[in-house]
């Protein structure tokens, strides 16, 4: 009795031409063997693409045996089940001219009299792999072209379900993205490690939409690395610009790289005294930390102090227990020194109204030489192509090259598109809202709460001789000092249509030098470093 081997493959490039499935494949060609009386002594079985020889190992091992001359026939449900590159197909047609073999499907038998029609079955495939692959890359680069990212959509985003293959645009996933956000907003603290965040965001519910389990470790540093979420996003080894929506902006995205690659200091605290890992010991600059004393009375009752006190790491040091309860009293009377009164925040506000007249027009200004920058990156851009064209430079420097302006370009977008008054006006907002509430506040959230805004209010604190000593930033020392100012003067609820005083004049004129990055502030106060000492 004649033998044969029957081979069955299917590609993923076949999902949408209606390719019999491997077991389909099996049954049709089985059915045949016995149609032809011939004994099958092996089944080989694959799902791979045949565009490129030597990948699929099944297919190799079957031809390995036919060149033993184990079996004189293969059975396929159609020739480009075989193969669909000259170098396989030329070593089948090899064995069907040379040596006797048989390709039998259920349309036709390619023997030594018929096998140029192999050459075209075998040809036409080929041709047709080459052209699905020059027709997907074209597709590609169209879509690169037009800022979408191809492929499948990173955590947090999805890709558009209504428009066609190929066509799909990249849209924010409704129950991931905000999650994401978040989990990008974790690291932005500089608070947490990414294992640590990462703990987080699993118990808010975030999950991996591949798995749909949480996400994993190796998912996660994935997730912080990828540019895409700051709105670019790499393919073929160039950066572009994406038209999704970005998760952070482009700064965020690069703090986060400093607080994993470890260039910004991370800060974990787990204990739940607010004042431990924030005061320092003044005499020997140790951290200062907590314990538990509980005294037992005679009628069976008890009490639990707590005291504050240095942790004595750095060498002798004679500072002495302080009670807790006489620490929050000095830390509120500092908190308390700072707050202002709301009708000093309504004053502000009036004043702040006129300085942002001017300050309207600066802004004009520096946006329209931002815009004028813009328009000569594009040139640079431009002018960069037509350098790689001509071979003037290699494609790794036209690459470095075409990021660093794509960077600069997306930044100075960032810089037009934002509303530099509207979010100065919002930063004072928030500024005096917190000043003017702070004591609430203080004591209204919880520990990390507390100890931030310690950490806003002052700086250099310490706990010596029982006395909490804090250096209050000269911003707030301002404030404070021009609400004194104005209420000493008495005049700050004068109408509208008065004169103003020298002080207030004095004040407005500061106000054009104060400091951004701090909220509110003069350039230098000789306040910087002043200590107020809680008694």
């Amino acid at each position: 009795m004649n033998t044969c081997f029957i081979y069955c493959r299917k590609s993923s490039e076949d999902k949408d031409r209606q390719i019999l499935s491997l077991d389909d494949q099996e049954r049709t060609c089985k059915e045949l063997a016995k149609d032809k009386g011939f004994a099958v002594l092996g089944v080989y079985k694959e799902s791979r693409s045949a565009k490129r020889p030597d990948h699929r190992p099944e297919f190799t091992a079957m031809v390995e045996r036919v060149s033993k001359g184990e079996v004189k026939h293969i059975l396929c449900w159609k020739a480009d089940r075989l193969c669909r590159n000259a170098k396989e197909g030329g070593t089948l047609i090899d064995h069907v001219d040379y040596n006797g073999m048989l390709i039998v499907t259920p349309t036709m038998d390619y023997d030594r009299n018929n096998s140029t029609f192999l050459f075209i079955e075998f040809g036409m495939a080929t041709k047709f792999s080459k052209d699905l692959s020059d027709n997907v890359k074209r597709g590609m680069n169209t879509k690169v072209r037009n800022g979408w990212r191809p492929g499948s959509a990173p955590l947090g985003y999805l890709n558009d379900p209504i428009k066609p293959k190929g066509q799909k645009e990249v849209l924010p996933d409704p129950d991931r993205f905000n999650l994401c956000r978040s989990w990008w907003e974790f690291m932005l603290t500089g608070n947490e490690t990414v294992e640590s965040s990462l703990e987080k965001i699993t118990a808010l519910g975030l999950k991996s939409k591949r798995t749909g389990k949480p996400v994993s470790r190796t998912e996660a540093f994935r997730f912080f690395r990828n540019v895409f979420y700051a709105g670019l996003f790499d393919y073929n080894g160039e950066r572009f610009n994406g038209r999704h929506t970005p998760m952070v902006t482009l700064d965020e995205y690069y703090r986060v790289q400093d607080i994993i690659d470890g260039r910004a200091k991370i800060h974990q605290f787990t204990n739940d005294f607010y004042f431990m890992k924030t005061l320092r010991c003044g005499e020997c600059g140790s951290a200062i930390t907590c314990d538990r004393k509980t005294k037992k009375y005679k009628n069976g009752n008890s009490q639990t102090f707590i005291y504050a006190r240095c942790v004595k790491k750095k060498g002798p040091c004679s500072q002495p227990y302080l009670n807790a309860i006489e620490v929050e009293k000095q830390v509120i009377a500092f908190i308390g020194s700072l707050e202002i009164k709301p009708a000093f925040v309504a004053w502000v506000r009036k004043n702040l109204r006129r300085r942002n007249e001017r300050e309207f027009e600066f802004e004009r200004g520096q946006k329209s030489k931002l815009t004028k920058r813009l328009d000569s990156i594009l040139v640079e851009k431009k002018n960069l192509y037509g350098m790689k064209i001509e071979g003037l430079i290699s494609d790794d420097e036209y690459k470095k090259e075409k990021s660093r302006l794509l960077v600069e370009e997306k930044q100075t977008k960032d810089s037009i598109a934002g509303d530099g008054l509207t979010n100065w006006t919002e930063v004072m907002e928030e500024v005096l809202a917190f000043l003017a509430n702070v004591t609430k506040i203080f004591h209204s959230y919880d520990t990390e709460a507390k100890r931030m805004v310690l950490r806003i209010l002052g700086s250099n604190l310490e706990l010596k001789d029982r006395i909490v000593r804090i250096n209050a930033k000269n911003a707030f020392v301002y404030i404070k000092e021009t609400e004194k100012s104005v209420i000493k003067k008495n005049e700050w609820l004068e109408p509208e249509n008065s004169s103003i005083d020298r002080t207030k004049k004095a004040f407005l004129q500061m106000q054009s030098d104060m400091e951004r990055d701090t909220g509110i502030g003069p350039a230098s106060q000789p306040w910087e470093g002043c200590i107020l000492p809680m008694y």
